[in-house]
């Protein structure tokens, strides 16, 4: 049984908001219908608005939702959109958010941020579009790795880093997925199998790309990037782990790792 996290409950709140009241039992899921459906409009924000992944915006008791284009892909602005549902659905979000006269606020989705209720409006959208019972279901058929991250994030019609995300969640093998930009870790997630080898250290958001990894010598070739490469290799293991896991190593442009060990 997986364990419970800290943000578990904002996407049992997706779930049961699926199950119970919209009564939705296919995928993919559909944010911007589920929040037109409750009154709420949804548009596009100019490719100019950069640095924000979407908008909730409140005039009177009317709420609006704003979702960045800058980034072309379905996926990202499906999330963005189910993000804000987030601070819409979730408890104490909307008074948290947009404090007394405030009429917007501006989020920065996709589990890069360190705010409590940002983190938590990351895995309501998660729970929205990637519900358990309907993920779990579409995996047995997806196969293994990265291969399986992308059928399942065609499927759910969702980015491949909030897919990777959930795979980890849901799967019983050994996984992390980890992000970067550059040559530092932005997140790392870790499936409970995995953190159940127990090294001396995993890797933590700020650390340095291990030189002689895959994804360094990837990250160094922008060429490489621009044309969406994708690179095979065992990734350098933890600093202090005692373990010699065999890894399977799968790596995209967007700086996205999903690691097995078998």
């Amino acid at each position: 049984m997986r364990k419970t996290g800290s943000y578990d409950f904002a996407t049992v709140h997706a779930e049961r908001l699926l199950r119970d009241e919209l009564k939705i039992t296919s995928l993919p899921v559909d944010p911007i219908a589920i929040a037109r459906d409750r009154g709420i409009m949804v548009e596009p924000m100019p490719s100019t608005s950069n640095g924000v992944s979407g908008m909730l915006i409140r005039l009177n008791n009317d709420f609006a939702i704003g979702y960045a284009t800058h980034i072309k892909s379905p996926g990202f602005q499906r999330f963005s959109v189910g993000h804000e549902l987030g601070h819409y659905f979730l408890p104490g979000h909307v008074d948290a958010v947009l404090p007394a006269g405030a009429t917007h606020h501006s989020s920065n989705s996709g589990f890069v941020s360190d705010d409590r209720f940002e983190l938590e409006a990351d895995h309501f959208a998660a729970g929205l579009l990637m519900p358990s019972a309907l993920f779990t279901a579409a995996m047995r058929n997806a196969g293994e790795g990265l291969d399986a991250i992308d059928i399942l994030a065609g499927r759910c019609i969702t980015s491949l880093t909030a897919t990777a995300i959930r795979y980890q969640q849901l799967s019983s093998e050994a996984i992390a997925v980890i992000q970067s930009k550059g040559n530092r870790i932005e997140f790392c997630f870790l499936s409970d199998r995995m953190l159940g080898l127990k090294p001396g250290r995993w890797p933590r958001k700020g650390d340095a790309l291990p030189k002689g990894s895959a994804t360094f010598r990837l990250n160094a070739d922008p060429a490489k990037i621009a044309k969406a490469e994708r690179a095979d290799g065992p990734p350098t293991a933890p600093t202090g782990s005692s373990i010699s896991p065999t890894w399977t190593f799968l790596r995209r442009p967007s700086g996205l790792e999903a690691m097995a060990a078998r």
